[in-house]
């Protein structure tokens, strides 16, 4: 009966947000997927969680920088998905972070090096 009513809450708060700003709440939501999509990022409730606090950050995102409506900016969808995703490899790389003591995964480092391909590692001293 409990998961009835969970359902019906969070059907009623998708419904009015997307009255709100529907372009921002549906790309809030794609960029939510995207974490969905992501195998090994946890389980149970915390998948659950993450998944919602996407959400939230990417129409958050999305309202911020397109608010302005009726009619509302479809950019807002845009910015709500990338924001929602990116906060999605935020939140399983800091995850990761914290089961590791502190050691970046693998694939988190891979991305700094493209990124900065000129840092230097710790506890190395630059050469020049």
């Amino acid at each position: 009966m409990a998961d009835h009513v969970w359902q019906w809450i969070a059907g009623l708060m998708v419904l009015v947000l997307a009255a709100i700003n529907p372009h921002a709440a549906a790309g809030a939501a794609f960029g939510c997927c995207f974490y969905l999509a992501y195998p090994s990022a946890s389980r149970g409730l915390r998948r659950l969680l993450y998944g919602v606090f996407s959400w939230g950050v990417g129409y958050a995102a999305g309202v911020f920088f397109y608010g302005e409506g009726p009619p509302y900016s479809q950019k807002s969808m845009l910015v709500a998905a990338v924001v929602a995703a990116l906060a999605v490899l935020m939140f399983i790389a800091w995850s990761s972070i914290i089961r590791r003591d502190g050691n970046l995964p693998p694939w988190v480092q891979s991305i700094l090096d493209i990124v900065f391909p000129y840092r230097t590692k710790r506890g190395e001293k630059n050469a020049d």
